[in-house]
């Protein structure tokens, strides 16, 4: 394995959701050498790419990588308009925001805004989830073509989808309807599904020029808000995102036209 294998390998392990590794993670996971291992993952914390917690003994991403992560999520168009609908939904809601993306079958957070509400539900950037079991990734899977949709999920309607937690979709028909109905409404809302106690609206812009497609989400605990409330929430949300979408063209808002201004 050469170096630059080696960081790909051990950055990739923060790709699937870890927010720590240890030295046995990464000796284990790629079958390195005591010595080996040692070698990679202190010349990743010489140059800023790793940062290891003196107490714990544990890695974390580095500054320089996050700064890189920041610079890229800030220095594109689309993320850097969708922030500021976040921003100002947050502001007037106290609620999380976040900006985040599809990776496979799993939605990434980019960016995650924290709102003013004493209770937050927090996941910090680069957190994934499976796409299926919430309110965001039903939004960014129903921007897929059916054969996308089929390459992620397979023809089958009656597959099972794995380890469906209470409330959402058990099978690749039923997710398919749940993301028809995201299409059809251009949003979704999800309030005790995948994570209990939890709720959430959401919805999708798309750079009609590169065809990158964000999703935004207020988060807020099951408590705060009443299914009632939660819809109106999601109609703030879809009016707020609408407006962008129309104005750069967007072809899922365009086509939305009068509806969604009436």
């Amino acid at each position: 394995m050469s170096i630059l294998e080696g960081v790909e390998s051990v950055l990739g392990m923060f790709g699937e959701g870890r927010h720590e590794i240890s030295f046995n993670d990464v000796m284990d996971e790629f079958g390195l050498a005591k010595s080996s291992a040692s070698r990679l993952l202190a010349q990743m914390v010489r140059y800023r790419l790793l940062d290891l917690h003196p107490a714990t003994r544990r890695y974390r991403p580095g500054m320089l990588l996050i700064r890189a992560a920041q610079a890229a999520t800030q220095a594109h168009p689309l993320d850097q308009q969708c922030r500021e609908i976040l921003a100002t939904l947050s502001d007037s809601t106290g609620f999380t925001a976040y900006l985040s993306m599809l990776d496979g079958t799993d939605t990434v957070v980019l960016q995650r805004l924290n709102g003013s509400n004493p209770v937050q539900v927090l996941s910090p950037p680069g957190a994934r989830r499976p796409a299926f079991t919430t309110a965001m990734g039903r939004v960014l899977l129903s921007r897929l073509t059916e054969a996308e949709f089929h390459a992620r999920y397979g023809v089958a309607g009656d597959t099972s989808l794995p380890q469906a937690p209470a409330g959402c979709p058990a099978t690749v028909g039923e997710l398919r309807e749940r993301v028809a109905t995201a299409l059809h409404e251009r949003s979704a809302v999800a309030i005790n599904e995948g994570m209990p106690g939890i709720g959430a609206v959401a919805t999708t812009l798309a750079d009609p020029v590169s065809g990158d497609v964000r999703g935004l989400c207020l988060s807020f605990t099951a408590m705060q808000v009443s299914q009632a409330q939660a819809a109106t929430l999601r109609d703030t949300l879809v009016r707020a995102v609408a407006s962008v979408g129309q104005r750069i063209g967007d072809p899922l808002w365009r086509a939305a036209g009068n509806a969604i201004s009436r």
